[in-house]
């Protein structure tokens, strides 16, 4: 499956991925937060979250505060998961799983965690994986989730990864965004754009 989320587009193979944003599973739980989707990516069930933008570590509040919605996103991803692979919920959300990921054995399953964030500078990348590994201590530590694997990369490192097949440069971003386009047309710009410039 390929889909564009943040002006990049990922590109994932149907058998190993569940896109948990847009599932059954979030819209029956309000409270619930969850990661753009998971996917089992060399022998580990892979979280990834995308953001078109981040703000600095200097604007503390603003900083922490987005470092608070990752972490929680992750944090829900993981517990609902582990939740429906044990079969905690009336309802057989597991059923939704791919093959790849509904028959492995929640105890042995390793973990990875990543966020990606669109035209973000590389060295910026540091603080912000600093932050959200601060942040997932508790869990990380309760999970036995070595901090390892928890990453934060822009663009070029998450293609040069495997993660995205293809990212809206920034300057043709800036270009749509002078043009006025605001929300579902912009989105649907940047769609058009990555899908003609594979």
């Amino acid at each position: 499956m390929e889909f564009v989320e943040s002006n990049m587009m990922f590109s994932c193979s149907d058998k190993d991925t569940f896109p948990i944003e847009k599932s059954d599973i979030v819209n029956d739980y309000d409270s619930l937060k969850a990661c753009e989707f998971f996917a089992m990516i060399n022998g580990k069930l892979t979280m990834i979250e995308a953001k078109s933008s981040s703000p600095q570590p200097r604007n503390k509040e603003k900083f922490d505060e987005f470092i608070a919605e990752i972490g929680q996103k992750f944090i829900d991803t993981l517990l609902m998961f582990n939740a429906i692979m044990l079969e905690r919920h009336e309802k057989n959300y597991k059923y939704e799983f791919p093959d790849s990921i509904k028959m492995q054995d929640i105890g042995k399953l390793r973990y990875a965690l990543y966020l990606v964030v669109h035209g973000n500078e590389t060295e910026w990348m540091i603080p912000i994986q600093d932050a959200l590994k601060n942040y997932l201590r508790h869990v990380l530590n309760a999970w036995n989730i070595p901090d390892v694997n928890v990453y934060a990369l822009n663009h070029e490192a998450a293609q040069a990864k495997g993660l995205i097949k293809q990212y809206l440069p920034v300057d043709v971003l800036e270009q749509f965004k002078r043009d006025g386009l605001k929300d579902k047309l912009l989105l649907d710009r940047v769609e058009q754009w990555l899908k003609d410039n594979p």
